[in-house]
């Protein structure tokens, strides 16, 4: 890894971050070659989009992020963005105001920067207080408006007089705004705790850059002037900088933070896969010894009920600890599939004979229909028997007694292969449908007061994805349940 400098024992962004900015910068200066007024407008644009993607962000974040220093900044910048818009369209030549000169477009970008460096200055104090976000825009959206109309009034110095050049205020406002600036750099430094390590190189980029559009607005006569010209592409530099700053903070931290977690998840379940599974199995064997009474008759009557619901516990546990280990495979990609020639028939039968006592003990009527003709298809056995072990144990569970179930196999003459698992439950609100393929999700009053993680039916779905099928379920009140997979014809053997 390359090793990176460091500024105020922060890391230096890396050069790719200003490749491309050093681009774009180099189109605005063609552009200017051709037009002056179409440089100033995407230059200054581009601002604008700054600000108010800041305080789209931030606003929209705020509720999870808590970040008061980030509110405070997004806030302060939207409004100067309004200004910097204001000063775009005022701008000498635009023709789009009852304004011909220069005067009114530098008078408000003067009040915008007064505002900025002010903003940065304020901003790291500003965090350590949590703010009515509300409030907070409307005091700085009326600090706005006092400047426009202070400019508006003819009460805001004079900043450019057309044939002379820039005023005296103007100048002396110019290093007035840089030394705010260098005072901000300060007193994030000074602050920096309350301050993401992740912005700080960045915002301390803008804040250099910023100081150099100052400077270099000092030397111009000339609206169009070169002077003029470089002050503006080092502003769009310095907006570059704040954008990066947002995106590192608002986006990339926390997606990195998400991802590291997630591997950490996986990880995790992977590790406990083994721990979790083999007590619950050696459970299950010994309360499956004791119940067939593999050392003698237990004595009492209420033994064999409590071994009873040991075992029923046990099956319940170990199902709730596969579908979330299984879940997590499938969301981490790591369920890959071994495709080898499966019979429809001989498959669907080894499944449903391990859900034959509670068949019976329900008085269910359980059928398969499998042509004897449907041939084999291509898919992963380990993976099917989970599909079918999660179809056919919901349509056992919610199927009152003496209803029926019945898994039907059959092949289109497109050559398509369709699964349909059929139940006689209750059935589904049409409305509530579309959720069940949800993770986690139990729609009442299909499964209300049952047992289960909500997954069954997820897992089904991906599982059938992974098989390039398509996944759907019929249901209607009263009248059942039907959820069908519909293999394409590629699968087949």
């Amino acid at each position: 890894m390359t090793p990176r400098s460091h500024v105020f024992g922060y890391p230096v962004p890396a050069w790719q971050t200003w490749l491309m900015p050093a681009l774009l910068s180099i189109v605005l200066v063609v552009v200017e070659q051709y037009s002056f007024l179409l440089f100033h407008l995407a230059a200054e644009l581009f601002a604008v989009i700054v600000c108010f993607v800041l305080f789209s962000v931030a606003w929209s974040t705020y509720r999870f992020s808590k970040d008061a220093f980030l509110i405070f900044l997004a806030c302060g910048f939207f409004w100067i963005g309004v200004l910097d818009l204001a000063h775009t369209l005022t701008y000498k030549g635009m023709n789009l105001f009852p304004m011909p000169g220069g005067n009114t477009a530098t008078q408000i970008w003067i009040a915008s920067r007064y505002f900025q460096a002010l903003l940065l200055l304020a901003s790291p104090f500003a965090a350590r207080v949590q703010f009515d976000k509300t409030l907070l825009f409307f005091v700085f959206g009326l600090i706005a408006v006092l400047i426009m109309g202070c400019i508006a009034t003819g009460n805001f110095p004079d900043a450019y007089i057309d044939g002379e050049g820039l005023t005296q205020f103007k100048i002396v406002s110019e290093m007035v705004i840089s030394a705010i600036y260098a005072l901000s750099m300060l007193a994030l430094w000074y602050d920096r705790k309350n301050v993401s390590g992740d912005a700080m190189p960045y915002l301390l980029a803008a804040i250099v850059l910023a100081i150099g559009a100052e400077l270099a607005f000092i030397f111009y006569i000339d609206v169009y002037d070169v002077s003029n010209m470089f002050g503006h592409i080092l502003k769009f530099l310095s907006s570059w900088a704040i954008l990066r700053a947002v995106v590192e903070v608002s986006l990339i931290k926390p997606y990195l933070q998400l991802a590291a977690s997630n591997r950490a998840k996986d990880d995790f379940l992977a590790s406990m896969s083994h721990d979790l599974r083999t007590p619950l199995n050696s459970i299950l064997g010994f309360a499956d010894m004791i119940r067939s009474h593999a050392f003698g008759p237990l004595g009492h009557a209420k033994y064999e009920e409590y071994v009873g619901n040991i075992h029923a516990s046990g099956t319940l546990l170990l199902g709730l600890v596969n579908d979330i280990l299984d879940l997590s495979k499938l969301e981490s990609g790591q369920y890959q599939l071994s495709r080898t020639p499966l019979k429809p028939d001989e498959l669907t039968r080894d499944v449903l004979r391990s859900f034959m006592p509670d068949i019976d003990a329900k008085k269910l009527k359980a059928q398969i229909d499998c042509p004897e003709d449907i041939g084999t298809f291509l898919g992963d056995e380990r993976a099917m028997v989970q599909l079918l072990n999660n179809l056919l144990s919901n349509a056992v569970k919610f199927t009152p007694s003496g209803g029926t179930i019945a898994v039907v196999w059959s092949k289109s003459p497109d050559g398509t292969l369709t699964l349909e698992v059929r139940d006689s439950g209750q059935g589904i609100p049409e409305d509530k449908i579309s959720k069940l393929a949800q993770p986690y999700v139990q729609v009442d009053p299909y499964l209300a007061q049952q047992k289960g993680t909500g997954l069954g039916l997820f897992i089904v779905r991906r599982i059938a994805e992974l098989h390039g099928a398509t996944f759907g379920i019929r249901s209607r009140l009263g009248a059942g349940t039907t959820v069908t997979i519909g293999f394409p014809a590629t699968a087949l053997a």
